[in-house]
């Protein structure tokens, strides 16, 4: 009897119990409706993705040109300065000229520089009148010159302006010859002045009377333009002919050569040369109205090359490294 008894029990449920078990089989049957939920959202949302990676892709339309770039990126403004900027000319002097003047080439096989005189005479007026002091050397042989530039380079040039140095006598292709008849590269007559540092950032002229070779420039055709003007009376040539030498390119430089290299200068036996005697006119009268250098220079070119000397031609060279411009003072009334 009591084990009948317990038996009964344990297959007797309680009502909460069977409660419970309503509760927990509503939750289950929830859940699986909300799966069943999800799952079909998530292929729908499925099938619209892959609709739309299946539209065609817009193409892109090309760019086009524009006449303008500012129009989309304006420049910044700048400020550029048009005006000149001029080399100091205070100083009085202004700077020492050398001048090296060679006539007597007996011990040689090239002729006395007849003429030269008259260019020296002319050199030392005209620079005296701008200011500048004047020393001239006659008759140096090759290493007297070097030595003249050597002293005159090592000087304290610190209250002067600049420098000028005008040399006469004969040349061959990128020097000049001492009486001696032996030649001075034209670099080693200019580099012992770009290495002066009391000369930096100022002026340094060169004029050489001389010839740079032995050919003979000849004239070309013109249908119009300026007429040759053919010169008259007795002219001589300061050539020799040797190897080709280099002219240096450092800065405030400027170099003017009678002639450009290979080539034939000329001088008149008793009015001087061609290229000096117009150098003189022309710094004279230019550097009263206040002309620059290069200006000056470049009539003296034309001038010179418009002339017919011995049935030949002669076309200056000016070489510039100048970093300003360069106006040279004139006394008044000279």
């Amino acid at each position: 009897m009591g084990k009948i008894g317990t038996a009964s029990n344990k297959n007797r449920t309680s009502p909460s119990n069977k409660n419970e078990q309503k509760v927990k089989a509503s939750n289950r049957s929830k859940r699986k409706k909300a799966v069943r939920r999800n799952s079909q959202e998530d292929k729908e949302n499925l099938s619209e993705c892959v609709q739309k990676t299946n539209v065609p892709k817009r193409k892109r339309e090309p760019l086009h040109p524009t006449s303008n770039i500012s129009d989309h990126y304006p420049k910044k403004k700048r400020v550029v300065s048009t005006q000149k900027e001029f080399y100091s000319m205070s100083n009085r002097p202004i700077g020492y000229c050398l001048i090296i003047n060679n006539f007597n080439f007996e011990g040689t096989s090239l002729g006395n520089r007849r003429g030269t005189d008259k260019d020296k005479d002319d050199l030392t007026r005209v620079f005296e009148n701008m200011f500048f002091k004047v020393e001239v050397w006659d008759d140096l042989q090759a290493s007297d010159m070097k030595n003249v530039i050597k002293e005159l380079a090592e000087r304290d040039h610190s209250q002067m302006d600049a420098f000028a140095c005008c040399i006469l006598s004969h040349g061959e292709n990128g020097s000049v010859l001492g009486i001696d008849g032996k030649p001075v590269p034209i670099r080693e007559l200019t580099q012992p002045f770009a290495e002066c540092h009391t000369l930096v950032n100022k002026p340094k002229l060169f004029f050489i009377q001389a010839c740079q070779g032995k050919e003979a420039q000849q004239g070309v055709w013109m249908t119009d333009g300026l007429e040759n003007t053919r010169e008259e009376g007795t002219f001589e040539e300061d050539s020799h002919s040797a190897a080709s030498h280099g002219v240096p390119k450092d800065a405030d430089f400027v170099t003017g050569i009678a002639t450009v290299e290979h080539c034939k200068s000329f001088r008149h036996i008793k009015y001087g040369s061609i290229f000096i005697q117009e150098l003189c006119k022309q710094l004279e009268s230019g550097c009263h109205l206040k002309e620059d250098i290069h200006s000056i220079l470049t009539k003296v070119n034309r001038i010179v090359s418009s002339k017919i000397l011995l049935g030949c031609k002669q076309m200056p060279e000016v070489r510039y490294t100048l970093t300003k411009t360069l106006v040279l003072p004139m006394k008044q009334g000279s």
